[in-house]
């Protein structure tokens, strides 16, 4: 049996997996789950992507400071990441003098958002903030335009995607959302190798999704190569021994906790193109 695991790639996923692996010290690298909770549930437990405490936060500060944003409202997906980012947002934004004018959630797969958006609507906010996924975020946008609802929607990385553009034409105009650093058109040696690698193999351009699925198995490779066993103690420590990591999905190396930071950026949507968002900051 493997002592290693890449998975776990969203934290609605990896939270309930993390007890099995603690018990069975089975080390764990999740690519993508950003529950800040996450990485205190066990020493086995490693991410790549930074967590919801610096999303939100970064998207408070730039919704308050950068956007010129007082009041916000907010409709979520009802999953472990929707709650986790929506308390780190109203707490950081509501630190900075902001108000939310009212906090909805949704669950995972609805379609029809015509109710909490006609709700959403009579507060007048300045805002809504959408932490979620594409497909319903989508349909969000789709049927705030056909309500003639005219707000500002501001979001988080899974808008980065071209089903939203699909999904929600031209009602994604101007939506602001954060992402990671990752570009393909970016010189950097690394992400040129890797992006080229992978139009080869599938046929299109990575996302940063894909930089960080093979970020993962990078860094369990170089930990693989200095360990003295293949057990999950030791290549849990062999993981925190690695030390800096640069690869296409940015630079980084674990803390105590197996928690990483990277930086993020902000990015809208013109023109029917994800372009990246200059001056709010």
């Amino acid at each position: 049996p493997s002592n290693i695991i890449i998975g776990g790639a969203m934290s609605s996923t990896a939270e309930p997996i993390i007890p099995v692996i603690d018990q069975a010290q089975v080390v764990l690298v999740s690519p993508t789950a950003t529950k800040p909770e996450l990485p205190g549930m066990s020493s086995f437990f490693f991410r790549l992507w930074p967590s919801d405490n610096y999303d939100g936060k970064m998207m408070a500060e730039a919704a308050y400071n950068g956007l010129g944003l007082r009041r916000v409202a907010i409709l979520y997906v009802n999953v472990a990441y929707g709650v986790g980012i929506t308390e780190v947002f109203t707490r950081e934004f509501q630190a900075l003098g902001g108000t939310i004018v009212s906090s909805e959630g949704y669950r995972q797969g609805a379609t029809d958002f015509r109710t909490l958006l006609t709700r959403i609507a009579a507060e007048n906010p300045d805002a809504i903030y959408l932490p979620g996924y594409v497909a319903e975020i989508g349909n969000i946008l789709r049927q705030a335009r056909e309500l003639d609802i005219k707000t500002r929607f501001i979001g988080v990385n899974s808008l980065y995607d071209p089903q939203l553009i699909k999904l929600a034409g031209k009602a994604a105009e101007g939506a602001v959302f954060t992402y990671p650093t990752f570009d393909v058109n970016s010189e950097d040696s690394s992400i040129q190798t890797f992006v080229t690698a992978f139009r080869a193999r599938y046929g299109r351009d990575p996302d940063a999704f894909a930089a960080q699925g093979y970020d993962s198995y990078r860094i369990i490779e170089r930990a693989i190569d200095s360990r003295q066993d293949l057990t999950g103690p030791s290549l849990r420590d062999a993981l925190h021994r690695v030390g800096r990591y640069s690869g296409p999905g940015g630079t980084f190396e674990f803390d105590d906790n197996g928690d990483v930071e990277k930086p993020l950026r902000l990015m809208t949507v013109r023109d029917g193109a994800f372009v990246e968002l200059r001056g709010a900051k």
